[in-house]
């Protein structure tokens, strides 16, 4: 088989495992009312996710440095077969969190060798492409995991789309034995001065931009289905198809993000991405009643937010091709992390303000990463404008 095949098929793989991690966005109201919980108690099944990939996936990486990749990739997608089983079997809170913490663990480790094997199969002169195309697999998630799941759900139950990632698991590892090579990462080897890294001014702000821009999309991106039941008159049915366009429009943003940086350059992509993201929360909560013009900004809010998505990742890689396995590992933290402050904050918003507020409060904190992306964006000039002198 040939290695642009075995990228592609990590990259379906990556896909099926995004949208068990995404789905539970559009069906919090379901997983509420099946659990007899809130839709804030529900919420925090987003949360966990988060902040165990952000904190066990580093230190199971650091563990397991010294087993090859294959065996990795099959032991990652095993945890997330039983963590898919235990989703399926049980409405008990508990259960589900438990569950909701083992996956996150499995589906962690399993993104982070994914792209540094998807590099390994690549040419040198390809292995952005490779990044890119494992990326597209991830974020078309995002296409199923909300409006497809959401369907699913209202035919077999949300329990359903669990079982299926559970059988796709389970006729995915043989493949990965057969075809993914067994050789160790060469960035395994445990490098004392990686941490090093750290201290280089420019990654420290491509993570503050990171960490805020993903902040404030997830305040609003977890609660979405509530957010739009309790704010507009959409019924069931244009629901599904808002999340569907919405969806689609972040696998166009996707794809234009890395188009529009070539063309202008990655600083100006990702400046004016963050002022399109902020505008575009900011009119969710102003035009509620035009329900058609609310799906139209919802696909301007995928675009503008995801546009910048793939530029981040390439960025802090790109500043740190000594140690891109621990960069990588690093950045997905910060994501998950950001991505579980929102899901708590949103929550908390949720549950003892009107959802109108969601919107705005997403919008700060967006609004901050702008911020840091002008901040970083001047001292680049200012600094090259120094060494000119």
């Amino acid at each position: 088989m040939k290695d642009s095949i075995k990228i592609i098929i990590l990259a379906i793989i990556c896909f099926v495992l995004g949208t068990s991690e995404f789905v539970i966005v559009g069906v919090l109201d379901k997983i509420a009312s099946s659990a007899h919980i809130s839709i804030a108690q529900a919420g925090q099944l987003i949360s966990v996710f988060a902040i165990t990939a952000a904190v066990g996936t580093p230190i199971a990486i650091f563990f397991l440095k010294n087993v090859h990749q294959r065996k990795i990739l099959i032991l990652s997608l095993a945890i997330i077969l039983i963590a898919c089983v235990m989703m399926f079997l049980s409405l008990n809170y508990q259960i589900l969190l438990l569950a909701r913490i083992i996956m996150a663990l499995g589906v962690g480790v399993f993104n982070v060798y994914c792209f540094t094997v998807a590099t390994s199969l690549a040419p040198a002169n390809k292995r952005a492409s490779a990044i890119a195309t494992v990326t597209v697999g991830y974020n078309a998630a995002l296409i199923v995991g909300l409006p497809i799941g959401r369907m699913v759900t209202s035919i077999w139950g949300w329990q359903s789309i669990f079982a299926f990632t559970a059988v796709f698991c389970l006729l995915a590892i043989p493949v990965i034995y057969k075809q993914i090579p067994a050789a160790f990462n060469k960035s395994a080897s445990g490098n004392t001065n990686q941490f090093s890294i750290l201290l280089k001014p420019k990654i420290i702000l491509n993570i503050l931009v990171s960490f805020f821009w993903i902040l404030g999309y997830a305040m609003l991106y977890s609660y979405i289905t509530p957010f739009l039941t309790s704010t507009t008159a959409m019924n069931e049915n244009i629901l599904s198809i808002a999340l569907f366009a919405f969806g689609v429009a972040t696998l166009i943003g996707n794809k234009s993000g890395g188009y529009f940086g070539d063309k202008i350059g990655n600083s100006k992509t990702t400046l004016y991405s963050m002022v399109f993201h902020v505008t575009s929360l900011v009119l969710l909560s102003v035009f509620t009643d035009a329900i058609y013009f609310t799906i139209f900004i919802l696909m301007l809010w995928a675009v503008s937010a995801w546009a910048v998505g793939p530029i981040l990742r390439f960025n802090v890689l790109d500043l740190s091709p000594e140690a891109p396995q621990f960069i990588l590992s690093l950045y997905n933290s910060v994501i998950q992390l950001g991505f579980a402050t929102g899901a708590a904050l949103g929550g908390a918003e949720f549950e003892h303000f009107s959802p109108i507020i969601l919107s705005w409060t997403a919008a700060a904190m967006v609004f901050i990463a702008l911020i840091f992306t002008l901040v970083n964006i001047y001292s680049s000039s200012l600094r090259t404008i120094l060494i000119r002198k």
